[in-house]
């Protein structure tokens, strides 16, 4: 079950994420370059089901080939860390980068997560003694 609500998640990010990221001040990239930019940064994505009398959340992420710092995180958001924050996410809905690639978190159907969400790539930059948000995403959850 675990795959396919991976395959699930990276559809719905491959989805989600191309028209925001071929845009840009230069004008639209082809896609070639949207992917490129895609496995050099960290990116993060989720997706939902439903199951029973459960919503089952999915928050996924990829380093881009850099080293997990041991401090690094990612969360689910119901606003845009960069404009609230990277420590203003969604109350159990976070998870150590080093202890994986997905998350899987529960919600019930009642407190279910449905609209615009955004998840984000959190790492702690030593020099400054601070968390740093390394990249977001919005992700439409149904």
């Amino acid at each position: 079950m675990a795959v396919s609500m991976r395959r699930v998640a990276l559809a719905l990010a491959l989805f989600c994420a191309l028209p925001v990221q071929a845009a840009s001040a230069a004008g639209p990239a082809p896609a070639v370059a949207a992917g490129a930019v895609a496995r050099s940064a960290p990116g993060t994505w989720a997706s939902a089901i439903h199951v029973k009398e459960t919503q089952v959340v999915t928050i996924g992420w990829d380093y881009g080939g850099n080293p997990v710092g041991k401090y690094d995180w990612v969360g689910l958001y119901s606003c845009d860390p960069q404009e609230c924050g990277v420590n203003s996410y969604i109350s159990g809905a976070w998870q150590w980068a080093s202890y994986g690639t997905s998350y899987i978190f529960t919600r019930a159907l009642t407190d279910s997560l449905v609209g615009t969400y955004w998840t984000g790539y959190v790492s702690y930059d030593y020099a400054s003694g601070q968390y740093r948000l390394m990249s977001s995403h919005m992700n439409l959850l149904a």
